[in-house]
């Protein structure tokens, strides 16, 4: 039987009479501690979340940081937070006391991290969210009490081209079975570094002192300060603070005093740069200077019968300030701009737990910032000494307007704003989230409306209940958050759906909605450029293959994705399309189940296409990037770069024979109601099906025009490279074999000045791989070729009966229009248009283009060949041959890594011929798809410059730097 007071609160029913509730469990202790520590000071966040997804805490005794950050586990591909790695402690004396505060910048990679004496470090990461270096010492400030923190802000960062305004996407409007995706836009606020990549913190003092901390053109980091209050008792002293930006490049703060009032200031900076022609704002420095003018006061404590509050006026904890925040000005769904306004939270926690009044609240008061015009009386002008003179009419005054209070009945310990402002977050100590309008201060995104979506919490998707915390942070997706806990945990909590089936088709409304809600989140993310990897494990739970395709396909729409380049022939615009690697990085990470298991059809294939275009993108950055170094070497002579470039060159050119050697064996596994040889007897949706149960990508690879441009891209990048080779052997006095002697008139030389032993035999391995390969890179592109005019031409035929539904694919807008969905459908692994029977028969048929190759090919080298690099086979002996290795492919220098001697066994005697066999390096595995490669960078220029460009994986996630001896994060 269980103890009466194991429940929370029991009923009881005396003499028939009503009910009688016993007082609730009383708080923990933590939480009282934890008000204690937000009525002392403005700035206490002990954990924030960056914009590129690092998490960071601060550890127990306050001396050092803990990084997290959520990443997809390599064995089964779930997604958890990773353990804490730990910087090094700050400082070898607690002199200014433990750290209390911490806030990431707007650009992702910088940490300032404030101790109790308002020391300040600046911590950056930049290859890895779990690896930083102090780029800013905290004991460059003075240990003074009253420097102590107590309000911070980190500056917009600078738009490129200035003055753009940021995009929100939504709402989704359900229009007939699907929805209709709108946006809106607002404003960059400033004032903005002068480097659209760096930030400035700027932060107030309890003592009033302004300061701003700013990063010069050297990357070494400066201060400005100004005073703007000339503090002389403690009443003057300020406990809490807030900064915003504001219209016309200017900051707004205001600041609570030990007196109780409320003040407000207006900041201006000018940065004071020199202005050159031909000169980046980047490269020049910055001599920045702050100008402040007071604005208004108030108190912040109000009392009396016009406030109908609780009986709080008689508690001496809600004359105590918990948070102020300033929200900056926005303009609300009808085109009024709303002002800017300051929010702060007044909580009350029983005294103690004998204390007859177990209630918790938190009080919210609003004050708006509001202009006021001033009229000069008439009589006044009458004073002018001049006849005729026009009095000038002074500017309008800033004053405070009280908005009417509300009570929570919990502790409120977090607030964020979203969706440009209009929408508030707010946590609570119990766990709870609550999502209230801007304007009126409204509960929203509890209604259940399936006909017009914002979020995923207004449809259904909750946090998990009765998870108490003391902190919380937000993820920049506004779609998870992370909670620190009474006994110093860190827990992450998502958003997911626990109400039953999601639903299987756009038939079901919630299924539609959800496809809307998780669309809009993702897009929102990525125009506004940060980290979505929690709302991908939200989807990871939920994935079917129609989903996952549902998904594509209106995250295409929102981002009006070009995906069709069957008449493009330059392949710079197809590199250069961010909207395809984004389509492509969703279908390999809900495609990815782990390492050695089967991945779905769409992630296989976006899998092997995004490792084609990273190659295709670090090939033509080689071959085009300028001399560098003090001796202006061109990376196509460094034997570093050349020596990093091989492996990738024959990972291409296996992807080359497996693709061959895929589609001729394809004709002898369908099903016999596909004729591969007779358009008139080919079933598309039978094919599709086989291709689908069977995981046999290639067909999609070649005939999608997207994938097929990487291809050729390739295949351009490797003749050419090849013909630098040969000349670079002959230049050095080799004697290179026949097939290396064929000249290729139609390459221009390339200039290598100075052919050394190293870079000879670099260009070796490379011009033996080509010339040693199982498909020749010329027969591959002549492939490539012939299908292109093939699809070309089926693009441009109309169709051959009148009763066809097929309609005209060339020749008007509407036709591109209709082509490009058709390419998007390929590119996500659906079917294929109508019009491609004609061009599969030609690649299947007798004498057909699949017959013209494998007459240039050796068949024993093709059915002979081991596509083990590739990573691509999935039955039983390729996974156990794989797992046997002992080793894992770097996705970068594409060469075999041996795992860690703890964690693999040194059974096969040849891992060190076959395998990096470098001591001290470590890893890094990407968070996203769980890729790895070396965490190393090279002394050379020109590869130190090429291995940069990998700061993020070729899926666009970021890296985790692995400690010794692990394999995960």
């Amino acid at each position: 039987m269980p103890m009466i007071m194991d429940d929370d609160a029991l009923d009881m029913e005396l003499f028939g009479g009503g009910d009688l509730s016993l007082p609730a469990r009383p708080p923990p202790k933590e939480l009282y501690q934890r008000l204690d520590e937000l009525r002392e000071s403005g700035c206490c966040q002990s954990i924030a979340w960056s914009k590129w997804g690092s998490i960071a805490s601060i550890t127990a005794n306050g001396t050092a940081v803990d990084l997290r950050n959520l990443r997809c586990h390599p064995e089964d591909g779930t997604w958890a937070l990773s353990e804490p790695y730990k910087t090094e402690n700050f400082s070898n004396s607690m002199e200014g006391g433990p750290l209390k505060h911490l806030a990431w910048a707007p650009n992702g990679s910088d940490l300032a991290a404030i101790d109790a004496a308002g020391r300040v470090a600046i911590l950056s990461v930049f290859s890895s969210l779990n690896k930083v270096a102090l780029a800013r010492m905290i004991q460059a400030d003075p240990t003074d009490d009253l420097h102590a923190v107590v309000g911070s802000y980190w500056l917009n960062l600078a738009t490129l081209p200035p003055n753009r305004p940021t995009i929100l996407n939504g709402p989704a409007v359900k229009d007939g079975t699907d929805y209709r995706y709108e946006a809106s836009q607002a404003p960059s606020l400033g004032p903005s570094h002068p480097n659209h990549n760096r930030s400035a913190f700027i932060f107030l003092t309890t003592n009033g002192l302004l300061r701003l901390l700013f990063p010069q053109n050297n990357n070494k980091w400066y201060e400005v300060h100004t005073e703007l209050e000339s503090i002389v008792s403690s009443d003057d002293l300020i406990t809490h603070a807030a900064i915003c930006a504001d219209k016309n490049n200017t900051l707004l703060i205001a600041f609570a005093t030990s007196s109780k009032q409320l003040r407000t200031v207006r900041a201006v900076i000018e940065w004071n740069q020199p202005k050159m022609d031909k000169a980046a704002p980047a490269q020049l420095p910055v001599q920045p200077q702050i100008k402040t003018r007071h604005l208004a006061v108030t108190s912040w404590y109000h009392e009396g019968p016009g406030i109908p509050l609780n009986p709080s006026h008689v508690e001496s904890s809600m004359q105590q300030l918990s948070r102020l925040e300033f929200l900056p000005p926005c303009v609300d769904a009808g085109g009024k701009v709303v002002s800017p306004t300051i929010i702060t939270f007044r909580s009350h926690l029983p005294i103690s737990s004998s204390h007859f009044n177990q209630d918790v609240y938190t009080t919210v008061d609003r004050w708006e910032v509001r202009d006021k015009h001033q009229n000069i009386h008439p009589a006044f002008e009458q004073l002018s000494s001049r006849r005729n003179s026009v009095g000038s009419q002074p500017g309008p005054t800033v004053f405070l307007k009280k908005i009417e209070s509300f009570t929570v009945n919990k502790i409120a310990i977090g607030l964020e704003p979203m969706n440009h402002g209009k929408v508030i977050f707010f946590a609570y100590s119990d766990g709870s989230i609550e999502y209230r309008d801007r304007f009126d201060m409204s509960e929203t995104f509890n209604d259940g409306n399936l006909e017009r979506v914002w979020h995923l919490s207004q449809i259904g998707f909750t946090y998990p209940e009765d998870e108490p915390c003391l902190q919380i942070a937000f993820s920049p997706s506004y779609c998870s958050i992370v909670q620190l806990k009474g006994d110093g945990k860190v827990q992450w909590q998502h958003l997911d759906y626990r109400l039953g089936d999601l639903g299987t088709s756009a038939e079901d409304p919630m299924y539609g909605a959800t496809i809307a809600a998780l669309s809009l989140s993702i897009g929102t993310a990525v125009m506004r450029g940060v980290n979505y990897d929690d709302l991908l494990a939200t989807v990871k739970k939920h994935a079917t293959p129609q989903l996952i395709y549902d998904l594509l396909t209106d995250t295409s729409r929102i981002f009006k994705l070009q995906a069709d380049y069957s008449e493009e022939s330059h392949h710079d615009m197809l590199v250069r399309n961010t909207s395809i690697q984004l389509c492509l990085c969703l279908q390999n990470s809900l495609g990815f189940k782990g390492e050695f298991n089967p991945r779905t059809f769409s992630g296989r294939f976006s899998w092997l296409v995004l490792q084609l275009r990273n190659i295709v993108v670090c090939v033509s950055m080689a071959a085009n990037l300028n001399p560098m170094g003090p001796d202006k070497v061109s990376p196509l002579e460094d034997s570093e770069v050349i020596n990093s470039l091989t492996g990738s060159v024959r990972w291409i050119l296996d992807l080359m024979a497996w693709l061959v050697d895929t589609l001729l064996t394809l004709p002898t596994t369908v099903p016999s109601t596909v004729d591969l040889t007779n358009a008139s007897k080919l079933s598309l949706p039978d094919l599709l099906a086989h291709l689908h149960s069977t995981n046999t990508v290639a067909l999609h690879m070649l005939l999608s025009s997207s994938v097929r441009g990487f291809l050729t891209a390739i295949c351009r990048r490797l003749v050419h490279l090849d013909y630098i080779a040969r000349k670079a052997i002959m230049l050095s006095g080799g004697t290179p074999s026949n097939n290396l002697n064929q000249q290729n008139p139609s390459q221009s030389p390339h200039p290598i000045s100075n052919v050394t032993p190293a870079l000879r035999q670099a260009y070796l391995q490379i011009a033996t791989l080509t010339s040693t390969t199982i498909v020749k890179v010329k027969t591959a592109e002549a492939l490539l070729s012939s299908l292109s005019s093939l699809i070309k031409t089926a693009y441009a035929t109309p169709p051959t009966s009148s009763s066809s539904t097929q309609p005209v694919l060339s020749g008007s807008p509407q036709a591109e229009k209709v082509r490009n969905q058709l390419e998007i459908k390929m590119l996500f692994g659906s079917s294929f248009p109508d019009a491609f029977k004609t061009v599969i028969v030609e690649l299947f048929r007798k004498e057909g283009l699949l017959e013209t190759v494998q007459e240039e090919i050796e068949p024993a080298q093709l059915f002979f060949a081991d596509f083990t690099m590739l990573e691509i086979d999935e039955d039983h002996a390729s996974v156990k041959k794989r797992k046997n290795l002992g080793r894992t492919m770097d996705c970068f220098l594409k060469t075999w890594l041996r795992n860690p001697p703890s964690l693999h066994s040194s059974e096969n005697g040849d891992s060190q011929a076959n395998g990096s066999s470098r001591q001290g390096v470590k890893w890094r595995r990407c968070a996203r798809c769980a890729a790895v490669m070396e965490d190393s960078m090279s002394q050379r220029p020109a590869l130190a410059w090429l291995m940069m460009q990998q700061r993020r994986c070729f899926c666009s996630g970021y890296w985790d730097t692995l400690p010794a001896g692990q394999m995960a994060a």
